[in-house]
């Protein structure tokens, strides 16, 4: 595998999980989990970073990128079993963990599901809110960019990435309008499933070593500290980059990654 990304597919009860990988088959990965509605993608200028000293994994979360898509409703737990059971068919035992927005919230159900195979956990733009600020963001991006015949959905989609960041690039913006093209069933489920959650009992009960990461522009900095003030023992990481911290600012997050998952594993040995 050595230097360069591979991809493949790993196999759940629904469906086939997609996802990107560098590193050592063998070696203990960084497991990424992507925003709603983005995918792996998002996290390949972060893996080259973390190259040749780190694996990782990165999959495109049910419903997005190249992977199944779920029919009905779905819920953060479902989405969090069907990673663990890709996982197992990959034959990974302990893992770092690092979600992004959504990618945070499936990842706290897997530290629920799985403590012990978590060596440690990291969320960059946590979504830990009280149940009002749950409530007053539910009505948030949950409805889908419907398809009109006219296309004219395709403008609402490239006009909303611009307001998160995603126009920071040319190819950002276009992979990104791609990836939620591909998303949009599943992307108000998606969403729904994040405001449905107590994360704030959920990173409570984390017990890993904990890595907190946000940026100033990110839509979610306005409750940032409540995660802060939840995990006081976690460490804290502010980049930059607005909703696209690892594309817009890789060198940040891979620093910051690298420091903390560094530290955590010279403490163990």
């Amino acid at each position: 595998m050595g230097d360069v990304i591979t991809r493949g597919y790993a196999c759940t009860r629904d469906g086939q999980l997609h996802y990107r990988r560098t590193g050592k088959a063998d070696a203990m990965p960084i497991v990424f989990l992507h925003q709603t509605a983005s995918s792996g993608a998002m996290f390949e200028l972060v893996m080259r970073q973390m190259l040749p000293t780190y694996a990782a994994i990165a999959f495109d979360t049910p419903g997005f990128g190249n992977s199944f898509v779920p029919h009905g409703d779905i819920s953060l737990v479902y989405l969090a079993e069907r990673l663990i059971e890709a996982l197992d068919d990959l034959g990974v035992g302990q893992f770092d963990l690092c979600g992004h927005h959504t990618g945070g919230c499936i990842a706290l159900e897997i530290a629920h599901l799985i403590p012990a195979r978590v060596n440690s956990f990291t969320l960059i733009g946590p979504v830990i809110a009280s149940a009002a600020e749950r409530d007053s963001y539910r009505g948030t991006f949950t409805a889908p960019f419907a398809f009109q015949p006219d296309g004219s959905h395709l403008q609402i989609a490239w006009d909303y990435l611009s307001t998160i960041g995603a126009a920071q690039t040319p190819a950002l913006h276009q992979r990104e309008m791609i990836d939620h093209l591909l998303g949009m069933e599943t992307m108000p489920k998606a969403f729904s499933a994040v405001w449905d959650q107590d994360s704030e009992a959920r990173l409570r009960a984390i017990s890993a070593p904990i890595l907190l990461m946000c940026s100033q522009d990110d839509v979610l900095w306005r409750i940032f500290h409540h995660a802060v003030a939840v995990r006081p023992d976690a460490e804290v990481a502010i980049v930059q980059g607005m909703d696209f911290q690892p594309d817009n600012d890789p060198d940040g997050v891979a620093t910051a990654l690298m420091s903390f998952i560094e530290k955590g594993r010279e403490i163990r040995s």
